[in-house]
């Protein structure tokens, strides 16, 4: 994978249609609440809904949520990965309140489940997570329309899938909407930082346009549809987003972010990246955007850790398929980077999102 404004009322139409859970009924209220120390298993359920108010274009996330599976319920088999636990479809867990969400974008032409880890990660300590797949860009469905020109679509879908599920019967009342992250790779990284208020500088993003507009080896009927327009790009800030965790975001001053937009972000902001990336190289892109954001850490994953370290954790099948994306530099443990990492997303949200909690062995406040 290389590399607000809130949306009107009632621009989503609230059509749930993947959504097949047996959930337990709500009987808590949105107070802060003390996490306990033990995780929870985590559930996972794919959610489609359509966006009404531009085309009746279908969106969908795939949720990651603390979750009570039955008795002798088995963990679902997601194809080419190792070290995921995930429940499909399992009941979410009856605590009562509500939960902080984190809603995480990924990168071009990937899909949201490529960051199920750190789904399962969060969601295991408290989190409900949706992994977005963002409309046109994503694996199951992509075009050049979208992944290199639309790219202000992404935020904007954000905030739309924000929206949705506070707004959904079953998920709204479960979420804490005082405690919203936004998360993202690679290209994902750079649309998480739109979300906390940075801004691009509108020639810079023309002159990006232009050069896939202008790219003959493009269709020539994608390249009459693609805009060499910036306001759309304009104030994307979404105000319900508190947070900001961009890992290897890209490319920051391509994308026509620079110093200037970069100081517009009104959030703290976490950045990591690996010292071996060359697909968005630390100087020119995360380290340049740690300088510039008043309220930025940067951090480093030392050695050759390359650009894919962020995606999940591949087993055999998936090497042999896909080692651009599946297989490290000798001697790089994605295992125990993803631990590392996971630990990062989580202190850093806990301390942002003020959440709270419970020492190891206590029930939840």
């Amino acid at each position: 994978m290389r590399p607000a404004r809130s949306p009107r009322p009632g621009a989503v139409t609230r059509v749930q249609v993947c959504c097949r859970l047996a959930l337990v009924a709500l009987t808590g209220a949105s107070a802060p609440s003390a996490w306990a120390a033990t995780p929870y298993p985590a559930g996972m359920t794919q959610v489609e809904y359509v966006d009404a108010a531009s085309g009746q274009r279908t969106l969908s996330y795939m949720l990651i949520y603390p979750a009570a599976p039955a008795d002798g319920a088995e963990p679902f088999r997601m194809p080419m990965t190792e070290g995921l636990r995930l429940y499909l479809d399992a009941p979410a867990v009856p605590d009562g309140p509500r939960h902080p969400l984190v809603v995480l974008s990924h990168g071009a032409g990937g899909n949201g489940s490529n960051y199920a880890w750190l789904g399962q990660y969060l969601a295991a300590r408290g989190y409900i997570v949706a992994l977005v797949h963002h409309y046109r860009a994503n694996t199951y469905d992509r075009s050049a329309l979208y992944v290199r020109n639309r790219l202000w679509q992404r935020p904007r879908d954000i905030s739309l899938d924000i929206s949705h599920l506070l707004q959904d019967p079953v998920w709204g009342p479960r979420i804490d909407p005082g405690r919203i992250g936004a998360a993202g790779h690679s290209q994902g990284g750079f649309a998480a930082l739109w979300l906390g208020g940075a801004q691009v500088d509108p020639e810079a993003f023309m002159r990006y346009q232009r050069g896939w507009k202008n790219n003959p080896l493009v269709p020539a009927h994608i390249r009459a549809r693609m805009q060499v327009d910036a306001a759309p790009t304009q104030h994307l800030r979404d105000e319900r987003v508190k947070a900001v965790f961009a890992m290897a975001p890209g490319m920051i001053q391509a994308f026509g972010m620079d110093a200037n937009g970069l100081r517009q972000t009104r959030v703290p902001v976490h950045l990591v990246v690996g010292a071996g990336d060359q697909t968005t190289p630390a100087d020119e892109n995360a380290a340049f955007a740690a300088r510039h954001i008043p309220q930025a850490r940067l951090q480093l994953l030392p050695g050759t850790v390359g650009h894919e370290i962020f995606t999940n954790e591949c087993d055999a099948d998936g090497r042999a398929n896909f080692p651009e994306s599946c297989v490290d530099a000798p001697g790089v443990d994605r295992a125990a980077l993803h631990q590392a990492i996971g630990q990062a997303a989580l202190a850093f949200f806990d301390r942002t999102l003020d959440v709270q909690r419970a020492a190891a062995g206590q029930e939840m406040r």
